[in-house]
């Protein structure tokens, strides 16, 4: 990698092996005077101008000479001819000055020939001698390399010294080749899976995969550009096991990713580290700038991060230039829509049901139902839209033996599938390294700007609920909207204007870098200086516009709420990395670093009523009598003393251990301070001399791992200040009716004992390699404990302070089985690779503090987490059908209910019916999801099928419980068919409009609650590698121009009735599976693109 940035556990470079090749000392073996000649001798390609008898002193230095020559001989001891001597007729000193001055001119020929200046060559399969693209050629023990083209060509210069090359690419054995003086090399490497032989970026080392005893999982670079999608977790969805990936389909929403179940009552995201920057939430990255991406799931592989590692940690690495200049280009175009519709009645449909609801409860039925109007309003058309999508980028990279660079740019626009949302992002990177001796110095830089306008609300709740007699706009409106009227009254609010009247954006300029300096200390210890920084300026405003949207509302004025927030965060790190082997049964890599981060948050708050001109959108243009301003400083810091070491020996016996001190500024000085540590061994099996003769495992698995790994991590995450009583100023105390003066409050109450939460985890895993590693099989099983979970403990209000205090509380198991395969298929011009993903999960809250209370979700109280049951248990009552008479009603707990009513259970048999009778109705927590991945090319065709699935998961449905309730006259769902005495037959109870069917209706019960099972078509592409004559023809030689076209979500097979079953409770870690009408459904997205390289 010419120039390319080396990670810890990277080879060393070739100018990093101490002081013996530099300058100021003498090569091994050589004299004063050799070494003189040596520097002045010039240079050879190959050994045709050196005799023969000069080729064979190769690598022989003085010490291969006899001590004591003969006088007035020169010996040729290795000469194949034999012992030759030739008179010479001079005396022994003379001779041997000439033996010395003789021999060192051909040492330095024959050496100088030994190496080249440059090497070419191409590099195929053996399967099919197909060519090999993008295969990293790398000089033995450098970092200088390259990369073959689409014909598999590569061209190097080489360094002194150089003696090998490395080939190393995906799905391929790694290859060491020794140059031996030739300019021409071309090789074939042999088909092997990526888990046993690409190198893997484990956090501040990297290892061979088959040398690794943790659990992790990656994904590189080219399967996450092949999916052509906008956020690198749409990439990652079913990609790794373990890995719960949710995504919105709003534009631009970052997405909910739990690894391995979720382990805390707060946010259960994971920790990103993007080129050794700390990220807590999702980078905004160009999917294109991924090189890789790898998952630490388990103790022992996240412990190295220690505090922010305790729900997983994402390692991301970006691109580096290799090799001559590069010029790549990708473009595409489409459109997104929302691909399913819920059906509704129209409105007639809707009419006949209203007049049935106002018949039976004995009111007079409205006019709207009595005489449908001629307008029928399919809301869903009126809010859904087609969405255009476009993608550009272009990225410019190369390298030469000391330096390298890669610049990237690129632009994204997404326009919503629903009014009124979109994203734009424009983003830039430069990635470079300069290597000066045994110095190396680089950055990596990314920049980033974007806009999304947003949903706000609960928007999609009225686009099914919203009667369709009422039409879209209404010209004597203040609003221009129609709402309702005493024909047709509604409770709810006109969505299309609920939308348009809303301007909701946020706007994001954020630089994320860090800059590294790594001095070669000794052949085998490195030290590196990391210094990081995340820069975010933020600025979202919600702008409503004057007008009336509700039936009966008031006319509420024109407002606007503006905040901004300034996010930084610094990362200092210090590294010594030492790695050696110690011939060929050890191999030890260790780290050794002190780190501390510091971020800062500063907020400001403004809000403002009553703008006389609605465009004109600022703070300063609205009306002075009634508003708001508010500002808040935030500040924490981190610090942390750490130790990781790998250590391997024979290849088969593999350790690997942490340790890590940490000291949070969020705890009190008496809890300041955690140690978290991990270790894992693993057991190479295939490896022992013995495993041949096993029965059925010898002749089937020639591959074995066995993994076992234990550790303990530490959870900070819990706001700042907890430890302390923050105080609240800039409020107004009230005595009668005046305003006396401003003061301050007691935000909560402070509890300096609360302390690290702590989360152990136990793993358990197996590798396989069957059938010459054409299938590869790993398997983990997993057990999660999470110890004095950080939560908030309920007060009474009667304390005067208005947030809870955070409390040690509780304890939460998670456990789980993850199975991923991968199988290799070659047949002449064809290839498939096949993946398979399999993951399941069961979380259990062992333990509550607050002497055991359950806590319920925010918004619906519907999601109850109590001792003994999965986070978020839908906790409702359970129902039995439709009374069908009035015996089976006086023979029930529910005497004021009528026929047609809903049945309730009585589960605790009180003879009542009451939340005493609620009980678990399931969760949101999926029993299993997978993927399963079809990645393959036939000659110039290249194509992906990706499908993912989810079992068992559960889903409150608002909406349907909106539109199902019957005691309204919200609009109906297609063929519901309320009961009555002539249709008893149906699970609908009657309609009833008002009190007597609320109180029927009402109740949180197991009617709302769904299967969240799917199976999803995600991605479907193909590409075509047009011919190099047709990038001839546009002016490019050799382009070899890619055309595609990409499907996402094509299809989803599902029981739920909404619009997409991946919900996911964004802002209430307790809420998920609960379909509020906020969520924003995953459109099908429609690509056409190109790319190519220059």
């Amino acid at each position: 990698m010419g120039g390319a940035e080396r990670l810890p556990g990277d080879p060393p470079s070739p100018t990093s092996t101490g002081s013996a090749q530099g300058h100021d000392r003498q090569p091994a073996g050589r004299s004063a005077v050799e070494n003189r000649v040596h520097a002045r001798s010039p240079r050879r390609n190959s050994h045709a101008s050196v005799p023969r008898a000069t080729r064979d002193y190769v690598g022989m230095g003085l010490a291969d000479l006899p001590s004591r020559p003969t006088p007035g001989r020169i010996v040729f001891p290795h000469h194949p001819e034999g012992r030759m001597t030739r008179s010479s007729g001079l005396g022994p000193r003379c001779l041997s000055a000439s033996a010395v001055f003789l021999l060192s001119l051909v040492r330095a020929a024959v050496g100088a020939a030994q190496t080249p200046d440059s090497v070419r060559g191409r590099v195929v399969s053996t399967s099919d001698a197909s060519p090999v693209p993008a295969v990293r050629v790398l000089v033995g023990g450098a970092a200088q390399g390259t990369v073959t083209d689409n014909k598999g060509e590569y061209r190097l210069e080489l360094p002194p010294g150089a003696r090998t090359l490395v080939f190393r690419t995906i799905g391929y054995k790694t290859l060491d080749v020794a140059i031996g003086g030739r300019a021409v090399i071309d090789v074939s490497l042999e088909p092997a899976p990526l888990t046993l032989q690409e190198r893997v970026v484990m956090g501040y080392t990297t290892q061979q995969r088959r040398d690794v005893s943790d659990a992790s999982a990656g994904v590189t670079g080219d399967q996450v550009h092949g999916t052509q999608v906008a956020t690198l977790e749409e990439a990652l969805r079913g990609r790794v096991a373990g890995v719960e990936i949710s995504a919105s389909g709003e534009p631009g929403r970052p997405a909910q990713v739990i690894i391995r179940g979720q382990n805390f009552l707060t946010n259960p995201g994971p920790l990103y580290v993007v080129d050794g920057m700390y990220l807590t939430e999702n980078p905004n990255l160009d999917a294109d700038d991924i090189e890789s991406i790898e998952v630490l799931k388990d103790a022992s592989a996240a412990a190295q991060y220690g505090a922010q590692a305790a729900n997983g940690v994402v390692v991301i690495r970006t691109r580096r230039g290799r090799g001559d200049t590069r010029v790549e280009l990708h473009s595409y175009y489409g459109y997104q829509q929302i691909p399913r519709r819920v059906p509704m009645m129209n409105t007639t449909e809707w009419a006949a049901i209203a007049r049935q609801a106002y018949q039976n409860a004995g009111d007079s039925v409205i006019s709207g139902a009595a005489i449908p109007p001629p307008i029928s309003t399919d809301w869903q058309d009126a809010v859904f839209t087609t969405g255009a999508i476009q993608d550009h980028g272009v990225t410019v990279s190369g390298g030469t033996a000391g330096a390298s660079y890669l610049i990237s740019g690129g632009y994204l626009q997404q326009d919503g599938a629903i009014i009124q949302t979109g994203f734009h992002r424009y983003n830039f990177r430069i990635n470079s390294q300069l290597q000066r001796g045994r110095l190396t110095l680089g950055e990596n830089m990314a920049l980033s700007s974007t806009r999304r306008q947003f949903l706000d609300g609960f928007p999609l709740i009225d686009v099914v609920r919203f009667p369709p007699a009422i039409p879209v706009r209404d010209s004597t409106t203040s609003s221009g909207f129609a709402f309702g009227s005493d024909a047709v009254p509604t409770f709810g609010t006109n969505p299309v204007g609920e939308l348009m009247m809303q301007d909701n954006w946020g706007r994001s300029n954020q630089v994320i870098g860090t800059t590294y300096a790594e001095l070669q200390l000794l052949p085998s210890l490195r030290y590196r200086f990391n210094l990081g920084g995340n820069l975010e300026a933020y600025t979202q405003q919600n702008f409503i516009h004057l007008g009336q949207l509700r039936f009966r509302d008031p006319l509420l004025p024109a407002r606007l709420t503006s905040t901004q927030d300034e996010r930084s965060s610094l990362l200092v790190e210090n590294l010594v990395t030492f790695d050696r082997s110690f011939g060929s049964a050890h191999r030890l890599n260790a780290v050794a670093g002190y780190t501390e981060q510091r971020q800062t948050l500063d907020h400001l708050l403004a809000y403002r009523e009553g703008f006389t001109d609605e465009d004109l959108q600022v703070i300063d243009a609205g009306q002075r009598s009634n508003l708001g301003n508010g500002g808040s400083r935030f500040e924490n810091a981190l610090r942390a003393l750490l130790v990781r070491a790998n250590y391997a020996y024979r290849d088969r016996y593999l350790f690997t251990g942490s340790l890590r001190r940490d000291a949070s500024s969020r705890f009190g000085p008496g809890n300041r301070y955690g140690t978290f540590g991990a270790a894992s061994v693993g057991w190479i099996m295939s490896q022992e001399p013995f495993y041949p003769s096993i029965p059925v495992l010898g002749r089937n698995v020639d591959y074995l791992k066995l993994r076992v790994s234990h550790g303990v991590l530490g959870n900070q995450d819990i706001g700042d200040y907890r430890f302390s009583a923050p105080i609240a100023q800039g409020l107004n105390y009230l005595f009668g009716s005046n305003v006396v003066a401003g003061g301050a409050t007691q935000l909560t109450l402070a509890n300096p004992n609360i302390r690290w939460q702590s989360n152990r985890e136990t793993n358990i895993g197996v590798d396989l390699g069957l059938f010459q590693s054409r299938l590869t099989v790993t398997m983990d099983y997993y057990v999660s404990t999470s110890d004095g979970l950080l939560v908030q403990a309920p007060i009474p209000p009667s304390l005067g302070v208005p947030e809870f205090p955070v409390v040690n509380a509780g304890t939460i198991r998670n456990t789980g089985f993850e199975l991923a395969a991968t199988h290799r298929l070659e047949r002449g011009d064809f290839q498939l690779n096949t993946s398979l993903t399999l993951t399941t999960t069961r979380n259990r809250v062992l333990h509550l503090g607050n002497g055991g209370q359950p806590i319920f979700d925010g918004p619906f109280g519907v999601a109850r987490t109590a001792e003994n049951s999965p986070i978020g248990t839908f906790w409702v009552l359970q129902t039995d059908g439709i009374f069908q008479s009035a015996a089976e009603v006086q023979a029930s707990a529910q005497p004021d209910a009528k026929p047609g009513d809903v049945r309730y259970v009585d589960r605790n048999g009180d003879g009542q019916i009451n939340l005493d009778d609620r009980y678990a109705a399931g969760s949101a927590i999926p029993d299993v999801t997978g993927g399963l991945f079809l990645d393959g090319h036939y000659r110039r065709f290249d194509f992906t099928v990706n499908l993912r699935g989810s079992a068992g998961g559960k889903i409150f449905n608002v909406a349907r419980y909106w539109t199902d309730r019957m005691d309204d006259i919200s609009n109906f769902r297609q063929g519901l068919s309320p009961w009555s005495p002539t249709n008893p037959s149906t699970t609908t109870p009657r309609a009833v409009i008002g009190p007597q069917g609320a109180s029927n209706a009402n109740p949180l019960s197991d009617r709302w609650i769904e299967s969240g099972s799917f199976l999803r078509i995600q991605n479907v592409a193909l590409g075509y590698r047009l011919p190099a004559a047709v990038g001839r023809w546009l002016g490019v030689a050799d382009a070899e121009p890619r055309i595609f076209v990409n499907v996402q979500n094509l299809y989803t097979f599902t029981d739920f009735s909404n619009w997409d079953p991946e919900t996911l409770g964004f802002g209430d870690p307790l809420a998920r599976g609960i379909d509020d009408g906020a969520i924003y459904p995953n459109p099908r997205t429609v690509t056409f693109g190109l790319d190519f390289r220059l």
